[in-house]
């Protein structure tokens, strides 16, 4: 079964969504929108889907994830206070405990949508790569298990050629949205989806806006 992604015009570039019992990554450079297609996604989740939705943040404090999305006329607050969304703050040197709380929170809430954003925070915190790609694995297993539809998101480094800061969640996640900044074309953002194990999509580039009802592909 697929589950829209929440952005216009995504959806009929990746077969319909993303695919239940998936992890799925929005990597790209600092600026590019990877929270707010995060936030976008969790928040039409519950809005035209009915499906409750958990956002981690491990950069950002809760309040300015709300604060922020309130500019797209986003009410998370009252999503939380009716027990639809929930925002969580979560230290990323603690990530030996996260599969274990990450099911205990989608069991209270019965959430469909899972974001972790970021998970390159976890990478800074643990050098050795084989901890960082064990901690990882635990944490996306759990999400397939539990046939929740997961968005992680990474940071791509600004001289780097790679999908996140350290190469190794895009070997992991069942596909991969990147999006890009490009200032002096004409359209300033765009959009590619590189990686996509589950059916046929678009292997082009395409342009997409941040307006103030949020990010949707450009025709």
């Amino acid at each position: 079964m697929r589950v829209s992604t929440g952005i216009p015009g995504l959806d009929r570039l990746m077969g319909g969504g993303f695919e239940e019992g998936t992890v799925n990554l929005v990597s790209g450079k600092t600026g590019t929108g990877k929270s707010i297609f995060c936030s976008q996604f969790a928040y039409d989740g519950v809005m035209k889907h009915k499906q409750k939705a958990i956002y981690i943040t491990t950069e950002e404090t809760a309040n300015n994830i709300k604060r922020q999305v309130k500019n797209f006329g986003w009410d998370i607050e009252t999503l939380e206070k009716k027990g639809w969304l929930s925002v969580i703050e979560f230290e990323p040197f603690d990530v030996s405990t996260l599969t274990t709380k990450l099911q205990e929170i989608i069991d209270k809430m019965d959430a469909k949508r899972v974001v972790i954003d970021s998970v390159s925070m976890f990478e800074l915190y643990l050098t050795n790569v084989f901890e960082i790609r064990k901690a990882l694995f635990k944490v996306i297993q759990k999400i397939r298990e539990m046939n929740r539809v997961g968005l992680v998101t990474a940071e791509v480094l600004e001289d780097s050629n790679s999908l996140s800061r350290f190469g190794v969640i895009e070997f992991m996640v069942d596909s991969i949205v990147l999006l890009q900044y490009l200032g002096l074309a004409k359209y300033k953002r765009s959009l590619m989806i590189r990686k996509m194990r589950m059916g046929d999509h678009s292997t082009n580039i395409h342009p997409f806006e941040i307006s103030k009802k949020g990010i949707s592909i450009l025709k």
